[in-house]
């Protein structure tokens, strides 16, 4: 029996020299004796609680007046919950999370009582976040090299990319006119087509202020000749010839065995000439498509000299111009990044229709629809943040080095859903303060919401932050500068929430306090106005407490969600197995403009088209070598798969084909051929010849072979060979490696001898992205779950969240298969993303349910009542935020749509639908400081109230039976009820109410016997009746 002295009226007698802090720890929830509306211990406890003086019946709930409450009376029959599962509450943990939360708790407490005081100065503080990394847009840079974006740095491809570019410098920018028609090998076709090439030809550009230049002075140049890749070169482009031709005469020439250009007497492929052939030689007949293709001579490739680039843009204004009657497409090497910066630009609608819809959103859900409650100026201010949190990231991440990049265009959508998320939890938690909070004062009233939202946004946040850090290890630079972007993003919007906006609510606030209009401040309502009843309402918790609460404790319901989810699991799998890795970085490109339209056609007429390269050979003994190289190309084209047939071309073998056939007589020739192999008979001779032929019958090789200075020896050559057009990532990545292999076994070393193109920059980061995708969402889900376990303390409960998180992964990334996504650099950044949005969704619905006494049943109703709607409008919200790109043809917008479309339908589903029912069958018992439904158990700020926004708000949220409304009994001017904690032992007096009272800490009391009677203060917060 409880031995606290009681008055003649049943009321604890209230010592007028205890102290405050006395009185604070007697009511501590950490006392020895707790408070019974803070703990809802199993009956199996009620020996040792402060509840052993109520009365009890046979399930160990408390009867008033002799009978149990009729909601107790409805728990009796539900599943009730016992000790069994207690195993999985670890104590240690547990213990260790309630001294951390509460810790946070009191930080966020003291954070929100000062932003209380003085709210220009959290405005400050908040701007001050904004400003301090301005100075590292001076580092600003937009990354567009392949190589740079989607490369790891120490890969063999970026190794072997720089050996060549000493041996053989990129020193030409190619440029190409593609021209379609029912047939191009006509004589009127061939006619324009002349006349576009002339004008092509004539366009002039500045060297410097004295010298003008043409394509002749510009190209790049082999052997005395410009570099140029046409049909028209049959007829030496000659316009006389050309305008007598008639359409047999160009057939005829198409048919040509060998067909050679006129001006270098060199034979011509017609398969990177003429596209879509009708027929094959000697009998081909017609072609849909014609190429022609211009090489400009520059001393840089990225930092072109700038009359370069002006050519390249008066050549693309001269193909779209064109010639009347001419269908013509066009590319230049400037096209790609003229069209990346362009593609920003593009995406800017998109943006503002987000933010529109976001902050429409804001609008309605944000406050209430009256004149009083609206929050139009903290909407307002809301959406601020996340622009300011935008520039945070940009600026932050370039101190840090990182380089802009073309997937870096979601940033401003995912922030914008990030932070709505944050805002709702700030409002949420300032609409839910309990009763008694919000009778203090301005400042503390602040307190307690940054005290309980504050948690809230830090789990979500650090989720999120972590699993970016996580992602920012990875060795893919554009996907490592993404995720320190989103991260320092992320943080600012944390911070700018936390001062910004919270500042902002102040002075909101202060106007509702003072009865002025909420769109236009200085205007009084009037003592008067009373917002309308409908106003008051909310629709989204109406529908969580009776319909979706309610539901998901139905058995049929539960089976049928199980079903559902089982259903989506194999759905889920069977696409994981099935899904592909695959990029392009064409895909960026977006639809709609002139490279998109060109890169289509090229696709279209020249499927055949693959990826060019070459094999280097260094300084290697090229004479005594000379059979194992002649022998590299069929070995490539036999054991590769991937190769092209008509690769590769190889010099020597063209040397061979001419010296051992060569019949010419020059004695300095066959001097130096042995008499029965006609091959060179030793190595200075091979050089002799080798050299003799590059500049007479070989020119077109010429480029292929490097001397020494002293023209004796060679110091570097190369073979071309080309890849063909190959289905997905994975054949690719086995041509790149079995070509490497081949060459590789020659013997020569791997610094000597070693096949590249610059196609392997993109396929060296797809070897490995897959292995990155896994190792990152691998140390997400570890680091989740070790947050899981700290906050929440409960194997069992992060068990269930977690199997939400892989339910939901799985899911997703069965699912993007079946609606045409790939395993690329851009859908792992989503799926990074996903495990801590799928982390946010079900970690608030399983930690509420655990800070809830009662059985399952109730404590999975009361959890979706209480944050059910909150974490809903939070998903809806990001929805919201990316819901215009789904008319967008950026790549990178198509993937964020489709991934973060799922993730957020099938995130709510589980962290909503399937976590409940698990909870409602499978859940633990409650932490030992769990309240009751319908409690006000909110401590002072030096309790130890677990819960951030959960606990303590169940009498705000928790729907009462039909039969039973709970209501205070005293009636007290505002003056009374913000009395501190320290004046708490003052009394006050009972206004007559002839109900019985119930009071928390003690049994059933006697009724006040008349209006006028002293009841402590200190029992103020639990004085309420039925």
């Amino acid at each position: 029996m409880s031995n606290t002295p009681t008055d003649e009226n049943g009321w604890p007698e209230v010592d007028s020299n205890q102290t405050p802090r006395e009185e604070q720890k007697a009511e501590s929830p950490s006392s020895q004796t707790p408070r019974e509306d803070q703990t809802a211990d199993p009956p199996s406890r009620q020996n040792k609680s402060a509840n052993e003086n109520k009365p009890l019946n046979q399930n160990g709930h408390s009867v008033l007046n002799g009978k149990a409450t009729e909601a107790e009376k409805s728990a009796e029959n539900e599943d009730e919950v016992d000790d069994s599962c207690n195993a999985c509450n670890c104590a240690c943990l547990e213990n260790c999370s309630n001294f951390i939360t509460s810790k946070i708790e009191a930080f966020f407490f003291k954070v929100g009582v000062f932003n209380g005081k003085h709210p220009w100065a959290a405005i400050l503080i908040g701007l001050a976040f904004f400003l301090l990394p301005l100075p590292g847009y001076y580092f600003w840079y937009e990354e567009t090299d392949a190589a740079k974006l989607w490369v790891p740095q120490d890969s063999r491809a970026i190794d072997d990319r720089d050996a060549s570019s000493v041996w053989f410098p990129a020193l030409l920018r190619v440029s190409q006119a593609l021209i379609v028609s029912s047939n191009v090998l006509t004589a009127d076709i061939m006619q324009k087509a002349l006349q576009l090439d002339q004008n092509i030809k004539a366009v002039s550009v500045s060297i410097n202020s004295s010298l003008d230049e043409t394509y002749s002075g510009i190209c790049y140049k082999a052997g005395p000749y410009c570099l140029q890749a046409s049909f028209l070169a049959a007829w030496n482009w000659d316009s006389t010839t050309v305008s007598g031709l008639s359409d047999n005469d160009v057939v005829n020439k198409a048919n040509a065995n060998p067909l050679l250009s006129l001006e270098t007497n060199q034979p011509m492929s017609l398969d990177n000439l003429l596209g879509a052939l009708d027929g094959s030689s000697p009998s081909i007949v017609g072609a849909s498509a014609m190429t022609m293709t211009y090489y400009v001579a520059t001393v840089d490739l990225v930092d072109s000299e700038p009359y370069v680039k002006d050519w390249e843009s008066k050549f693309l204004d001269v193909c779209e111009t064109s010639v009347d009657g001419l269908q013509v497409y066009r590319f230049a090497f400037r096209s790609p990044t003229d069209i990346g910066s362009g593609a920003v630009q593009d995406d800017v609608p998109f943006l503002f229709a987000g933010y529109a819809l976001v902050i429409l959103f804001l609008f309605t859900t944000l406050g209430k629809f009256n004149c009083k409650d609206q929050k139009v100026y903290l909407a307002m201010t809301g959406i601020l943040c996340v622009v300011l949190s935008i520039s945070i990231s940009f600026s932050s991440a370039s101190l840090f080095q990182m380089d802009y990049g073309p997937i870096h265009s979601v940033l401003p959508f995912l922030l914008l859903g990030i932070g709505v998320d944050d805002m709702f939890v700030f409002v949420s938690a300032w609409e839910n303060l309990t009763p008694r909070e919000k009778t203090l004062s301005l400042p503390e009233r602040i307190g307690y919401m940054t005290k309980h939202a504050g948690v809230s946004i830090l789990i979500t946040s650090l989720t999120d932050f972590l699993a970016f850090l996580i992602g920012a290890t990875t060795i893919i630079p554009a996907l490592r500068s993404f995720c320190v972007f989103a991260a320092m993003g992320i943080l600012g919007i944390f911070f700018l929430t936390l001062f910004l906006f919270s500042g902002v609510l102040v002075y909101d606030q202060r106007r509702v306090d003072n009865g002025r209009n909420a769109c236009c401040c200085c205007v009084p309502l009037g003592d008067d106005y009373q917002p309308s009843r409908c106003s008051e309402s909310s629709i989204s918790e109406k529908i969580f407490s009776n319909y979706v609460a309610k539901g998901l404790t139905f058995l049929p319901i539960k089976i049928i969600v199980v079903l559902v989810t089982v259903g989506l699991l194999g759905a889920g799998i069977a696409g994981v197995a099935m899904i592909e890795q695959d990029f392009d970085p064409n895909w960026f490109i977006p639809e709609g403009n002139y490279l998109y339209d060109y890169l289509e056609q090229s696709e279209t007429y020249f499927p055949g088209d693959g990826d060019d390269a070459y094999v280097f050979f260094g300084d290697i003994d090229y004479y005594d070598n000379y059979g194992t190289l002649l022998g590299l190309p069929d070995r490539l084209r036999n054991e590769v798969e991937g190769v092209a047939d008509n690769s590769p071309d190889f010099y020597l073998t063209a040397f061979d084909s001419w010296i051992t056939s060569y019949s010419g007589g020059v004695a300095n020739i066959t001097t130096r051929q042995d008499a029965t192999t006609k091959l060179p008979n030793n190595q200075p001779n091979f050089v002799y010849l080798l050299k003799y032929y590059l500049a007479n019958d070989g020119q077109s090789y010429a480029s292929e072979v490097n001397f020494n200075a002293a023209q004796d020896d060679i110091t570097s050559s190369r073979m071309y060979l080309v890849f063909s057009k190959m289905p997905n990532s994975a054949k690719r990545i086995d041509a790149m490696d079995g070509a490497r292999d081949v060459v590789d076994s020659m013997g020569f070393g791997d610094t000597n001898a070693f096949v590249y193109s610059d196609a392997f920059l993109v396929w060296e980061g797809d070897k490995v992205i897959y292995l990155e995708l896994f190792r990152n969402i691998g140390m997400a889900f570890i680091v989740v779950f070790l947050v899981c376990m700290l906050l929440i303390a409960n194997i069992a409960i992060v068990v269930m969240v977690l199997s939400c998180v892989v339910f939901t992964l799985v899911d997703v990334i069965g699912l993007i298969h079946f609606w045409g996504v790939t395993i690329n650099t851009v859908s792992t950044i989503n799926l990074i993303l996903a495990i801590g949005l799928a982390v946010d969704y079900a970690a608030h619905i399983g930690h509420a349910f655990m800070a809830t006494a009662g059985s399952r049943k109730t404590r999975t109703r009361t959890a979706l009542t209480e944050i059910g709607p909150a974490v809903f409008s939070g998903g809806f919200s990001t929805f919201l935020a990316f819901a215009p790109l789904a008319i967008s043809t950026s790549f990178v917008f198509e993937t964020f749509f489709k991934i973060f479309f799922l993730v957020c339908v099938l995130g709510l589903y589980h962290g909503l639908i399937y976590l409940p029912v698990m909870m409602s069958w499978l859940g633990p018992a409650p932490y030992s400081s769990a309240h009751k439904p319908g409690h006000d158990d909110s401590s002072e700020l030096g309790g130890e109230g677990r819960g951030g926004e959960v606990g303590g708000r169940g009498a705000d949220k928790v729907k009462k039976s039909e039969n039973e409304e709970w209501t205070n009994v005293m009636e007290l001017s505002s003056k009374e009820l913000r009395q501190s904690k320290t004046d708490r032992k003052k009394s006050v007096t009972w206004n007559g109410s002839p109900e019985a009272i119930k009071g928390a800490n003690q049994g059933p009391r006697s009724r006040p016997t008349s209006p006028g009677q002293v009841v402590p203060m200190c029992q103020l917060d639990v004085l309420q009746t039925r």
